[in-house]
């Protein structure tokens, strides 16, 4: 029963991200020293536009990191990535990342949220910590 009802949300949530320009699929997070790598496989592009890589720090409250253009492949998989080197605070912290899937035509919609605890030095932590006083 639960793997008929996980192949049934799989499918919904596919014919919802089609609808947008592109099926992603396999979207994770690596959690690396003072980073986290970002992928993705993405299929059929039609019409996209490109992906907005967003972060937050809990599910809610989401930013805008950066823009990255579709590579446009109509058929076929295409892998992307993105580095976030922007990760501070304090060793624990979980970052939340999703993407916003861009359409030509200015329609879009999101991916699952995905959550990821990369290691972070403790200079690094402590710069953060600097930074978010004079804020």
């Amino acid at each position: 029963m639960k793997r008929v009802l996980r192949i049934a949300a799989l499918i919904i949530l596919s014919m919802t991200l089609a609808w947008a320009g592109a099926v992603v699929s396999d979207f994770r997070g690596e959690p690396g020293r003072n980073k986290v790598t970002l992928k993705w496989t993405s299929e059929a592009e039609i019409n996209l536009k490109g992906f907005e890589v967003e972060r937050g720090l809990n599910k809610m409250e989401m930013e805008k990191l950066e823009f990255l253009e579709a590579k446009g492949a109509a058929v076929g998989k295409t892998e992307y990535s993105y580095e976030d080197n922007s990760v501070f605070k304090s060793e624990g912290r979980v970052y939340y990342y999703r993407l916003k899937i861009v359409d030509k035509d200015g329609s879009s919609t999101f991916t699952a949220t995905i959550e990821v605890n990369p290691t972070i030095s403790s200079a690094r932590a402590t710069w953060g910590s600097i930074k978010a006083m004079f804020r």
